[in-house]
């Protein structure tokens, strides 16, 4: 996932860079949910990589679909309004439009279901029991 982040971040500082150079006014999305699932799969895809890392793995001897799931899921919301705010930000990113998507880092996802003895169990989600690499550490 490192090596695919490092990918995205050369596109996002030269896009940044452009961006300042040219005064680009940039608009902002603020949702207190998004449901983006994962994100490695989505990134080795968008930047045509899945092919070469999928060769490499295999050479190595693993195959690609095994990592997906080390990634944990962020579950940021519970439906309609995260899908809706992931679909805009993707939608945003399809058009060339400069716009950044904020929310709220939510310690836990939704949460776990588990049916024990015929009944609903809820456990919280413990997304960041595990590296998030996709994540920009801010100050």
């Amino acid at each position: 996932s490192l090596a695919v982040r490092d990918r995205l971040l050369e596109s996002f500082n030269d896009t940044n860079a452009w961006y300042r150079q040219n005064d680009v006014k940039r608009g902002y999305y603020l949702s207190a949910e998004y449901l983006l699932g994962r994100a490695f799969q989505n990134a080795l895809v968008n930047l045509d990589l899945e092919p070469a890392f999928k060769e490499a793995l295999m050479r190595l001897g693993f195959e690609m679909e095994e990592l997906f799931d080390f990634e944990a899921d962020p579950g940021l919301g519970n439906g309609g309004l995260g899908r809706l705010a992931a679909c805009f930000l993707d939608s945003m990113a399809t058009l060339s439009l400069p716009c950044w998507g904020y929310g709220i880092r939510y310690t836990y996802g939704i949460f776990k279901q588990d049916i024990v003895n015929g009944y609903q169990v809820e456990r919280p989600d413990y997304w960041l029991a595990k590296p998030v690499p996709w994540e920009i550490p801010r100050p």
